[in-house]
């Protein structure tokens, strides 16, 4: 979910991970992509897992059955976005 944080200027992005697997697995990247109101691209970014996960130091793999939750805050004051994709994949 991706919403519009007014007071701040600021996009709220929330997004839960989920590691179906019986065993653990290295943190994917993400990929945000802000869209305009014809579905173009007008800004892409991608996350790695340091940025998107809230512990510090991170957890050293993606543990078995596990779910995280991911709340970003992202600075896009001056994009046209109107819509969003977010992808998940290992580079």
């Amino acid at each position: 979910d991706l919403q519009a944080d007014k007071s701040r200027k600021l996009f709220v992005l929330n997004a839960t991970l989920k590691n179906r697997a019986a065993h653990a697995q290295a943190w994917p990247s993400l990929e945000l992509t802000l869209t305009d109101v014809n579905d173009r691209v007008v800004t892409r970014r991608v996350l790695s897992f340091s940025e998107y996960l809230s512990e510090a130091p991170p957890p050293a793999a993606f543990a078995a059955r596990a779910e995280v939750p991911v709340r970003l805050w992202i600075d896009a004051r001056d994009v046209p976005a109107a819509g969003y994709r977010l992808y998940i994949f290992y580079p």
